[in-house]
């Protein structure tokens, strides 16, 4: 167990809806790799880019989730460049801001993959990926989504979409064999989520599992993503009162909760999946209010033991206010790099069988420490670690934990 300091804010997670693009938005042909130079080389790479499409929200309601890895994001692939890029090629991030607005992402979906011709794309919204799945599959564009639904890590559903994280449903069954397993076996649980597809995601599972545990589901509160105050749900919460409440959120929604429950009074136990935990949830619900909030954490927060933080300040020295996030971004910079490394070709195909044979040590940034996909499973990880706020800080209180079999 470990203590690990707050640092600056970044959070939220994702949401949207939209009509499918034309088949005339094709992606690039294959284009064959043409091997110069070496990953390490001290010359900076000066070839033909590859390019990277990344439609995100920069601003929006997510942005303090995606602004810290965009910046890591570009660090990382800055100093590769300088370093040979990919067999003498940089990278080229093709960097397209959704605004967190499904239309806007189909629009960057479109222009990156029409006219950038990318062969990969990352998004950071369910309602974006959502909407977007059935183009990506059919255009054959390899996809790197910060939307943790299983259906993006079921190949045989999307199998152009990988994840980045353990999947919303194992973080809530995790939470509840966690909560089980604390000495209330009998507890009383309730949900707090946004009426979108992200929040919407863990909680059919949620309610099934909670009844094959045995504890008791009395509430679910609908907190909008981008709410401030709520007080009347917190004040409907207080009237069912459960012993936890689980929040599937993003920063605004999650803290809004958070601290309205502590102001009315509540006397529960709040419990966040990964959007609704991290440096900037704590610091938007106040020291005081965010003391013992509880958190699944499938990324790690800076930490002695997550080495990865070394080659972040050794290779991007002007990266600044590093947390959860920040090293989210980098370490999927480096899962993207090293797949254009082995791909024998720059087109989605190929993208896609390179990612498929990822194995990576990325240094603690992940509960086990290694980022692996296969041509069955596109999420790194099904493990999850838990966290609380102690004293103003954020505290590891388990090891890596596997989510029960259901």
């Amino acid at each position: 167990m470990h203590t690990l300091k707050l640092l600056h804010s970044i959070a939220p997670a994702v949401l949207a809806t939209c009509t499918l693009l034309g088949a005339a938005c094709g992606p690039a042909k294959p284009t064959p790799v043409q091997s110069t130079a070496s990953t390490g080389a001290a010359t900076t790479a000066t070839g033909e880019p590859i390019k990277v499409g990344f439609v995100w929200g920069v601003t929006g309601a997510a942005a303090e989730i995606v602004r810290p890895a965009s910046e890591a994001t570009r660090a990382y692939f800055d100093d590769l460049n300088k370093h040979g890029g990919i067999h003498g090629r940089p990278v080229q991030m093709v960097e397209i801001d959704s605004k967190y607005q499904v239309p806007l992402a189909q629009e960057g979906y479109k222009k990156v993959t029409t006219e950038d011709r990318v062969p990969l794309v990352v998004l950071a919204s369910t309602g974006d990926t959502e909407a977007l799945a059935a183009q990506i599959n059919a255009d054959h564009v390899a996809a790197i989504t910060f939307s943790c639904d299983e259906k993006w890590a079921q190949p045989s559903r999307n199998p152009y979409v990988f994840t980045i994280c353990t999947t919303y449903q194992d973080q809530m069954t995790t939470a509840l064999k966690f909560i089980k397993e604390r000495g209330v076996p009998d507890a009383r649980v309730a949900f707090s989520y946004p009426d979108i597809p992200f929040g919407q995601a863990p909680i059919g599972v949620g309610r099934d599992y909670a009844k094959n545990l045995g504890l008791a589901l009395v509430d679910e509160q609908k907190v909008g993503a981008a709410e401030v105050d709520a007080q009347s749900q917190a004040l409907n919460l207080k009237a069912s009162n459960p012993d936890y409440v689980l929040i599937q959120n993003v920063a605004g929604g999650a803290s809004a909760m958070v601290r309205s429950g502590k102001q009315i009074g509540l006397n529960a136990q709040f419990l966040g999946l990964n959007y609704a935990f991290d440096e900037a949830v704590v610091k938007a619900i106040g020291t005081r209010a965010a003391e013992g909030y509880l958190g699944v954490g499938p990324n790690a927060f800076p930490g002695e033991d997550v080495g990865v933080l070394q080659d972040m300040r050794e290779r991007a020295p002007n990266l600044k206010d590093v947390g959860m996030r920040s090293i989210v971004g980098w370490t999927v910079a480096s899962v993207i790099g090293d797949a254009l490394q082995r791909a024998e070709s720059y087109d989605g195909p190929g993208v896609l069988k390179a990612l498929e044979h990822t194995d990576m040590d990325v240094k603690g940034a992940i509960p086990g420490s290694r980022w692996t996909y296969s041509s069955t499973a596109h999420v790194p990880t099904r493990k999850s670690v838990f966290y609380q706020v102690r004293q103003g800080a954020i505290v590891r209180i388990s090891d890596p934990i596997d989510p029960p079999t259901r």
